[in-house]
């Protein structure tokens, strides 16, 4: 409950409570425990609760008021271990019962001082208190009619929401603010790796004239290899020097991959092979730019750092509410402590797995889905040592 509410502006809340009613008033836990230091508490309860059997059945009395008044849906008079007249409002955060706030300490108008005092005396026969000295204390108790006891109990129930909506307000500032810090770590992750692009960009304009050329020259020599492999990598380039933070369609996406693709079976002479089968009604989806290309570049080059051969798949699951993207290899794999470590929030123990072509690793690809997305999307890697690896994507099925 401490954690939910500011306590310093229950305490203000509970004070004015009493000052208005001119009843004794305290909040308490779901276990009876006071949270609030007591208002306007009697000489009667005071010293009774001075006694440790007295507390106890006091915490028990708390705490069974406010079980049994979220029962009945309302706060109701009810008679407390030790004789008087209590009111409970028990505090309901989001369906959940936090506390309650417990008003009274009275004597009803009804059953008169001398009936409750036989109660009283009943009640107490077996605690360490001399009971003429308590005796004397219960004369300064108020007596009140039933009326005022109901009237009290129905301001006490609206105090009790409003503290409820306070817990609430303060449950969402959090979150907020939470949210906020989230979104200042990626904004300022994601400047970082636009940086590390901006400062491969030497002059993109030059190199990709210069690659154009360089197939068209090929052109001519009908070299078609050569010429393929160029506009590969040159389409390649101009699509990772996009905005990082651009939301692009999955055609999109896998058209880089493909162009990768073509690059690297060049570059490892047709060693690894590559499969894609992704339905043709999925390509409209959206999914954030360069997020598959990663995953594709760091098992070729970490999944088959020790193997000269290998296949790599790239296939796509549909279900009611999600659109899976699996890329799965079946390279060297990873240990344990790795695995565990790739997805870390923790920055100072996350495992750096970043990739050549963009410098954008595993981690960066997680967290920009779970910023555009929310938490229940992102990356999902399972892997085991000789075993290859398989990251799953999990992207919205319907997003815009």
């Amino acid at each position: 409950m401490n954690e939910l509410i500011n306590i310093e502006a229950l305490q203000g809340i509970q004070d004015k409570f009493a000052d208005a009613t001119g009843l004794a008033a305290v909040i308490v836990n779901r276990e009876g425990i006071p949270v609030t230091k007591p208002s306007n508490f009697t000489s009667f309860c005071s010293t009774v609760r001075l006694c440790d059997k007295g507390f106890q059945k006091c915490k028990l009395s708390d705490s069974e008021g406010g079980i049994n008044a979220k029962e009945r849906g309302k706060p109701d008079p009810y008679v407390c271990e030790h004789g008087l007249i209590d009111v409970a409002a028990p505090i309901i955060l989001e369906n959940s019962f936090i506390g309650t706030i417990l008003c009274g300490q009275i004597i009803s108008e009804e059953e008169g001082r001398e009936k409750t005092l036989q109660r009283v005396k009943e009640r107490v026969k077996d605690y360490e208190i001399d009971f003429e000295i308590l005796k004397e204390k219960f004369n300064d108790v108020e007596v009140l009619p039933r009326e005022r006891i109901v009237a009290a109990a129905e301001f006490l129930s609206l105090s009790a929401n409003y503290i409820a909506k306070m817990g609430l307000a303060n449950i969402y500032q959090q979150e907020l603010i939470e949210e906020s810090r989230n979104r200042r770590e990626l904004e300022k992750h994601l400047r970082t790796k636009q940086l590390k692009i901006l400062q491969s960009q030497v002059n993109p304009h030059f190199l990709f004239n210069v690659l154009n050329s360089i197939a068209r020259l090929a052109l001519i020599e009908d070299a078609q290899e050569t010429e393929n492999v160029t506009y590969a990598l040159s389409d390649l380039l101009r699509y990772s020097l996009r905005n990082i933070e651009e939301i692009v369609s999955l055609e999109e996406e896998l058209n880089c991959v493909k162009d990768y693709i073509v690059i690297q079976k060049k570059r490892y002479r047709d060693q690894f092979k590559f499969e894609i089968d992704i339905a043709k009604h999925l390509y409209e989806i959206n999914i954030p730019l360069l997020s598959i290309q990663p995953l594709i570049e760091n098992a070729i080059i970490h999944g088959f750092k020790e193997r000269d051969s290998g296949i790599i798949k790239i296939e796509a699951e549909e279900t009611d509410k999600k659109i899976v993207i699996i890329v799965e290899d079946d390279g060297v794999g990873m240990s344990t402590n790795i695995l565990n470590n790739i997805l870390s929030y923790e920055e100072k123990n996350r495992e750096k797995i970043t990739t050549h072509i963009t410098g954008i690793g595993i981690d960066n690809v997680h967290e920009r889905l779970k910023y555009y997305f929310g938490d229940e999307y992102g990356l999902e890697i399972n892997s085991s040592l000789g075993q290859g690896t398989q990251v799953k994507m999990n992207l919205p099925k319907n997003y815009s």
